[in-house]
Protein backbone atom coordinates (compact mmCIF):
# COMPACT_ATOMS: atom_id res chain seq x y z
CA UNK A 1 0.00 0.00 0.00
CA UNK A 2 1.18 3.55 -0.44
CA UNK A 3 -0.03 6.72 0.66
CA UNK A 4 -3.24 8.34 -0.89
CA UNK A 5 -2.52 10.19 -3.80
CA UNK A 6 -3.49 13.66 -2.29
CA UNK A 7 -1.00 13.85 0.49
CA UNK A 8 1.58 12.03 -1.72
CA UNK A 9 0.89 15.10 -4.31
CA UNK A 10 0.86 17.70 -1.70
CA UNK A 11 4.35 16.11 -0.20
CA UNK A 12 5.58 16.33 -4.29
CA UNK A 13 4.54 19.83 -4.51
CA UNK A 14 6.27 21.25 -1.09
CA UNK A 15 9.56 19.61 -1.83
CA UNK A 16 9.69 21.48 -5.67
CA UNK A 17 8.53 24.18 -3.81
CA UNK A 18 12.29 23.84 -1.16
CA UNK A 19 14.11 22.91 -4.72
CA UNK A 20 13.07 26.04 -5.95
CA UNK A 21 14.46 27.88 -2.97
CA UNK A 22 17.53 25.69 -2.97
CA UNK A 23 18.08 26.47 -6.59
CA UNK A 24 17.20 30.62 -6.17
CA UNK A 25 19.36 30.41 -3.33
CA UNK A 26 21.87 28.78 -5.27
CA UNK A 27 21.69 31.68 -8.15
CA UNK A 28 21.72 34.35 -5.33
CA UNK A 29 24.39 32.89 -3.96
CA UNK A 30 26.92 32.66 -7.91
CA UNK A 31 25.33 36.30 -8.79
CA UNK A 32 26.70 37.60 -5.18
CA UNK A 33 30.29 35.91 -5.58
CA UNK A 34 30.37 37.16 -9.60
CA UNK A 35 29.67 40.61 -8.35
CA UNK A 36 32.10 40.46 -5.43
CA UNK A 37 34.90 39.34 -7.86
CA UNK A 38 34.37 41.16 -10.85
CA UNK A 39 32.88 44.66 -9.37
CA UNK A 40 33.38 44.05 -5.94
CA UNK A 41 29.78 44.81 -5.58
CA UNK A 42 28.01 41.94 -2.99
CA UNK A 43 24.42 41.51 -2.84
CA UNK A 44 23.46 43.15 0.00
CA UNK A 45 21.47 40.59 2.45
CA UNK A 46 22.09 37.24 0.36
CA UNK A 47 23.55 35.67 4.10
CA UNK A 48 20.33 36.93 5.36
CA UNK A 49 18.47 35.13 2.82
CA UNK A 50 19.80 32.15 3.00
CA UNK A 51 19.35 32.04 6.76
CA UNK A 52 15.98 32.03 6.64
CA UNK A 53 14.80 30.24 3.60
CA UNK A 54 17.15 26.76 4.52
CA UNK A 55 14.79 26.37 7.21
CA UNK A 56 12.29 26.23 4.62
CA UNK A 57 14.36 24.29 2.30
CA UNK A 58 14.89 21.73 4.44
CA UNK A 59 11.29 21.41 6.22
CA UNK A 60 9.95 21.00 1.94
CA UNK A 61 11.34 18.39 1.54
CA UNK A 62 10.93 15.98 4.52
CA UNK A 63 7.25 15.11 4.10
CA UNK A 64 7.90 13.77 -0.20
CA UNK A 65 10.71 12.15 1.62
CA UNK A 66 8.42 10.17 4.21
CA UNK A 67 6.01 9.67 1.65
CA UNK A 68 7.76 7.97 -0.64
CA UNK A 69 9.64 6.06 2.02
CA UNK A 70 13.14 7.43 0.87
CA UNK A 71 14.80 6.98 4.16
CA UNK A 72 18.04 5.43 4.40
CA UNK A 73 17.69 1.72 5.60
CA UNK A 74 18.68 -1.80 5.70
CA UNK A 75 16.76 -4.39 4.71
CA UNK A 76 18.76 -7.15 4.82
CA UNK A 77 17.18 -8.45 8.42
CA UNK A 78 13.80 -8.25 7.33
CA UNK A 79 14.30 -10.29 3.96
CA UNK A 80 16.26 -13.21 5.63
CA UNK A 81 12.96 -13.30 8.40
CA UNK A 82 10.69 -13.75 6.06
CA UNK A 83 7.89 -11.46 4.67
CA UNK A 84 5.97 -11.22 7.77
CA UNK A 85 8.66 -10.73 9.91
CA UNK A 86 10.06 -8.10 7.16
CA UNK A 87 6.60 -5.99 7.60
CA UNK A 88 6.97 -6.22 11.61
CA UNK A 89 10.54 -4.69 11.42
CA UNK A 90 8.70 -2.01 8.73
CA UNK A 91 6.14 -1.07 11.28
CA UNK A 92 8.61 -0.70 14.09
CA UNK A 93 10.80 1.76 11.47
CA UNK A 94 7.95 3.88 10.62
CA UNK A 95 7.06 4.10 14.51
CA UNK A 96 10.48 5.13 14.99
CA UNK A 97 10.52 7.46 12.33
CA UNK A 98 7.03 8.97 13.56
CA UNK A 99 8.45 9.38 16.88
CA UNK A 100 11.47 11.15 15.51
CA UNK A 101 9.76 13.61 13.37
CA UNK A 102 6.90 14.41 15.89
CA UNK A 103 9.65 15.61 18.40
CA UNK A 104 11.38 17.30 15.64
CA UNK A 105 8.33 19.39 15.11
CA UNK A 106 7.08 19.42 18.51
CA UNK A 107 10.25 21.50 19.28
CA UNK A 108 10.11 23.31 16.42
CA UNK A 109 7.29 25.27 17.99
CA UNK A 110 8.96 27.00 21.08
CA UNK A 111 11.96 27.97 18.62
CA UNK A 112 9.46 29.86 16.90
CA UNK A 113 7.38 30.88 19.53
CA UNK A 114 10.97 31.94 21.39
CA UNK A 115 11.90 33.83 18.32
CA UNK A 116 8.28 35.52 17.75
CA UNK A 117 8.70 36.90 21.52
CA UNK A 118 12.22 38.39 21.12
CA UNK A 119 11.73 39.95 18.18
CA UNK A 120 14.40 38.54 16.37
CA UNK A 121 15.47 40.11 12.82
CA UNK A 122 17.42 39.09 10.34
CA UNK A 123 21.30 40.92 11.07
CA UNK A 124 21.33 43.20 7.38
CA UNK A 125 18.20 42.81 5.80
CA UNK A 126 15.93 43.11 9.09
CA UNK A 127 13.50 40.60 8.44
CA UNK A 128 11.05 39.66 11.14
CA UNK A 129 12.52 35.69 11.84
CA UNK A 130 9.65 33.86 13.44
CA UNK A 131 7.23 33.65 10.44
CA UNK A 132 9.66 31.61 8.13
CA UNK A 133 10.15 29.47 11.05
CA UNK A 134 6.44 28.66 11.37
CA UNK A 135 6.57 27.76 7.67
CA UNK A 136 8.98 25.27 8.42
CA UNK A 137 7.24 24.23 11.72
CA UNK A 138 4.09 23.82 9.57
CA UNK A 139 5.39 21.78 6.59
CA UNK A 140 7.52 19.80 9.84
CA UNK A 141 3.99 18.85 11.36
CA UNK A 142 2.63 17.65 7.97
CA UNK A 143 5.40 15.66 7.82
CA UNK A 144 4.37 13.77 11.11
CA UNK A 145 0.61 13.52 9.54
CA UNK A 146 2.16 12.15 5.96
CA UNK A 147 4.12 9.97 8.21
CA UNK A 148 1.25 9.14 10.56
CA UNK A 149 -0.24 7.78 7.44
CA UNK A 150 2.88 5.89 6.61
CA UNK A 151 2.74 3.79 9.90
CA UNK A 152 -0.90 3.00 9.39
CA UNK A 153 -0.67 1.39 5.96
CA UNK A 154 2.78 -0.21 7.00
CA UNK A 155 0.34 -2.01 10.10
CA UNK A 156 -2.20 -2.75 7.64
CA UNK A 157 0.22 -4.39 5.61
CA UNK A 158 1.38 -6.29 8.24
CA UNK A 159 -1.86 -8.05 9.01
CA UNK A 160 -3.01 -8.38 5.20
Amino acid sequence: MTIPDRLRGLARALALVGFAGLLLLALMTTLDVLLRWLFAMPIQGVNDMSAVVMAIVIAACIPANLAFKQNIRVEAAGLLGGPRFHALLEVLASLATLVFIALIAWQFIPYTLSLHEAGDRTWVLGWVIWPWWAVATLMMAFGVVVQAMTLCLDIADLFA
